[in-house]
């Protein structure tokens, strides 16, 4: 017979598990009534406080079993989870995709449609229901999720899923563009960006000649493109796109000179021409006001006498036709020595043995002095890089030091 502390003892025990089931029952509900994406609910199914079925990592797995023949198994478990949870995006895509594994084209179209709707801004199930409407071909609904992605600059990480899925299609570069890319610059310099990246040149070209229509281009994006040109061998599409973006900030390119910037007035803009100016461990480069022979700025190199130094580091490229030219340029020198001071070198940009002309090396101190060299540009050369550079020295005393300003380049044919 059990006494009375017995008794007590008992009911006590079960008052505590009838508190802890209801406990358990409250988490269960609440997590079953939150989305799957939350933290709270990530954190509690973690420590064993969710129902087992709606893990997340087991949705993954019936997932993945339902798109390898198990729809008829898995779908079951997925409704009962969108009962539980039928505000959540996420149970809907589920949902969605195991009726499409089940062939059920019109229901998982349907849930698609409820997913997007609870998560309109979400850029994971807009994906999903972008997949699906490639599936079935229904390109305007691919264009209606894949664009909502595209005009939110915060979700960059899913713009290439959504340019490849665009690739995809099979439809002309021109209809992707006027249905599936919003008329913003983050969008469209990004897509300009991934067929570049492939090295799709028909689509890259469209893209930019669209973005120039809707004054979307940008200087890096401007610089990336001609670079891209460059690159592919197509040195006059690149000339004519960097003459178009900068003919009201440099008139007689082209025209009276070749060389872009040819005082450095201008900050260098991103391309291959316009100036690179790099300083290299023992030489200094930089663009400065303080001395010029026109207009207000020059470039500095700066020496510091501790090494045989061979810099390269100032240099554009130039887009010529074959003839004679003749490039010049004014230094001023302040205590340069050695044997080897700063020329201009022109050489064939692809190939110097076609082309490498340079003028004498100046050394020393003195005014602003021009130096120019004439040379043969044959048929076979087209792209041209100009650049200002110090060779290495012979002699044991090789060290160079002092400083040397270069300013009012010039390219220009010899008629």
């Amino acid at each position: 017979m059990i006494g009375r502390k017995e008794k007590v003892l008992t009911k006590l025990l079960g008052s505590l598990l009838g508190l802890a089931l209801v406990a358990y029952g409250g988490i269960e509900a609440w997590l079953g009534n939150i989305s799957y994406d939350s933290p709270l609910k990530r954190r509690y199914c973690e420590a064993w406080l969710c129902p087992q079925e709606f893990w997340d990592a087991r949705t993954f797995t019936m997932l993945q079993e339902s798109a390898g023949g198990r729809s008829a198994v898995v779908l079951p478990e997925l409704i009962r989870g969108l009962e539980l949870d039928p505000a959540s995006a996420y149970a809907w895509a589920n949902v969605a995709e195991a009726e499409r594994d089940a062939q059920h084209m019109g229901l998982a179209k349907y849930c698609f449609e409820r997913a997007v709707l609870a998560g309109p801004g979400n850029p994971a199930i807009l994906l999903r229901a972008a997949n699906f409407a490639f599936l079935t071909s229904d390109h305007e609904a691919a264009f209606k999720d894949l664009s909502t992605v595209l005009r939110n600059p915060d979700l960059t990480s899913y713009y290439g899923p959504a340019f490849l899925t665009y690739s995809r299609l099979g439809l002309p570069i021109s209809e992707l563009l006027e249905k599936g890319i919003p008329p913003l610059t983050t969008a469209a310099e990004p897509f300009l960006q991934f067929w570049m990246q492939g090295n799709n040149q028909p689509a890259a070209a469209a893209t930019w000649q669209w973005m120039v229509q809707h004054s979307l281009t940008t200087e890096n994006s401007c610089g990336n493109y001609v670079s891209f040109l460059e690159r592919n061998n197509d040195i006059a599409a690149a000339a004519k796109e960097w003459r178009r973006a900068y003919a009201a900030q440099a008139p007689s390119y082209q025209l009276l000179n070749w060389i872009f910037n040819p005082g450095f007035e201008m900050e260098p803009k991103p391309g291959p021409f316009d100036w690179h100016i790099e300083t290299a461990p023992d030489v200094e480069a930089t663009r400065v006001q303080d001395v010029s022979r026109d207009g207000q700025w020059s470039v500095k190199l700066a020496f510091d006498g501790k090494s045989n130094s061979e810099y390269h580091g100032v240099y554009q490229d130039a887009a010529i036709q074959p003839g004679r030219w003749r490039v010049r340029a004014f230094f001023k020198l302040d205590g340069i020595t050695t044997d080897q001071g700063i020329a201009l070198r022109v050489y064939d940009a692809n190939n110097p043995d076609k082309l490498d002309a340079r003028t004498e090396s100046s050394s020393g101190t003195s005014g602003w002095t021009e130096v120019e060299r004439e040379f043969e540009v044959s048929p076979k050369t087209n792209l041209v890089r100009v650049e200002i550079m110090r060779g290495s020295s012979r002699k044991w005393d090789n060290k160079i030091a002092g400083r040397a300003w270069v300013d009012s380049l010039y390219l220009t044919p010899v008629h």
